[in-house]
């Protein structure tokens, strides 16, 4: 029963990516978002037109994000399972998760609040458009610390079996590293590093994307693997 369950845990992730995706992109029509650069009018004619594909949107984006708890919780239990030596790094882990599923839940507020007053001045509007995507795509600290702890937790595995592969620990730490391109982002209303920009946008949710896709699999690799281990036994 354990296991299942943590296989469940491990399928969150990629069950959130697709509701996520799904909410944000096809039902909200929020990806490519509103350009920085636009003026208030032009953005606050958008919201106007779609606000209730927005609504909808969010509110599916708000029940897939919260399917980020138990995958970033057995990935927590699984840096300590792996050695007590690396429990404070778990510890890490796992606090900034759980920021990290507040700022999408922020993000989602922010979103249903402005699809649920789309009547308001453009210039307000704009304001809350703003910090939306700015909450979403700008405060890069706690992921690129929860991947980095990932990271350097996998590498420090020195087992000779070890829970997860080395190349998963190099990917956490260069995902880490990726984030960090949404620090620009309040310099600049053009270009690769605005929020709807090559860099801070797709780079930056692609790596997301490409690192849940790689911790999952990790993940159910080591479920069966400590499942063989426990028959043996």
């Amino acid at each position: 029963m354990e296991r299942r369950i943590e296989l469940l845990c491990a399928w969150c992730g990629p069950a959130f990516l697709l509701v996520f995706v799904v909410g944000l992109w096809f039902v909200a029509g929020l990806i490519p978002p509103p350009s920085p650069s636009d003026s208030a009018e032009h953005i606050a004619a958008f919201y106007r037109a779609h606000a209730g594909q927005v609504r909808l949107g969010m509110l599916i984006c708000m029940l897939g994000s919260v399917l980020l708890a138990p995958f970033v919780a057995l990935i927590s239990r699984q840096i300590r399972r792996s050695s007590p030596r690396l429990e404070l790094l778990a510890d890490v882990q796992l606090i900034c998760g759980v920021i990290g599923i507040v700022i999408l839940l922020l993000f989602e507020l922010l979103m249903a609040t402005i699809a649920f007053r789309p009547d308001m001045s453009p210039q307000v509007l704009r304001a809350f458009n703003d910090f939306a995507w700015t909450t979403l795509l700008w405060p890069f600290s706690p992921f690129s610390l929860e991947y980095a702890a990932i990271g350097i937790a996998v590498l420090m595995d020195r087992r000779e079996h070890p829970l997860h592969p080395r190349s998963v620990g190099l990917v956490s730490l260069f995902v880490a590293v990726l984030f960090a391109l949404g620090g620009p982002t309040l310099w600049v209303i053009h270009g690769a590093f605005s929020w709807d920009g090559l860099l801070t946008l797709w780079v930056v949710l692609g790596s997301f994307g490409l690192w849940v896709s790689v911790m999952c699999r990790s993940m159910i690799q080591a479920i069966a693997h400590e499942g063989e281990i426990a028959t043996r036994k």
